[in-house]
């Protein structure tokens, strides 16, 4: 099942799950389905979700950034993936974006509410 959390917590998620698979898609670790640091420091100035959203989903229309996707996508469908950011549950970060994206690409998880974070 594709999930996700912060840096702070996987060590808790770890130990609950310990065959778990935990992907840091941050811009530090340089992963692929990170933000640009331009985005990143345009969002930290101005705080426009909506345009970061917008511009996040076109940074990620590559197909190098599909192929993670759906790679990670193929994963969680036997055993739980969690996307990993810095940013703590309930504030706005692109994990929730990328779980999105790839939900709405290759299909929900059998019985999970998607609760949309930007419309397209």
């Amino acid at each position: 099942m594709l999930k996700q959390t912060y840096l702070a917590k996987v060590k808790d998620f770890r130990a609950m799950n310990p065959g778990a698979v935990f992907i840091e898609v941050t811009r530090s670790k340089g992963h692929i389905l990170s933000p640009s640091w331009e985005l990143l420091n345009l969002y930290k100035q101005n705080h426009d979700w909506d345009m970061y959203t917008r511009q996040f989903i076109k940074q990620m229309d590559k197909p190098a950034c599909w192929a993670e996707m759906k790679r990670i996508w193929d994963l969680s469908q036997t055993k739980d993936v969690y996307l990993v950011c810095f940013e703590k549950d309930g504030d706005n970060c692109h994990r929730h974006i990328l779980i999105e994206l790839i939900k709405k690409d290759y299909g929900k998880n059998p019985g999970e509410t998607v609760q949309a974070h930007f419309s397209t």
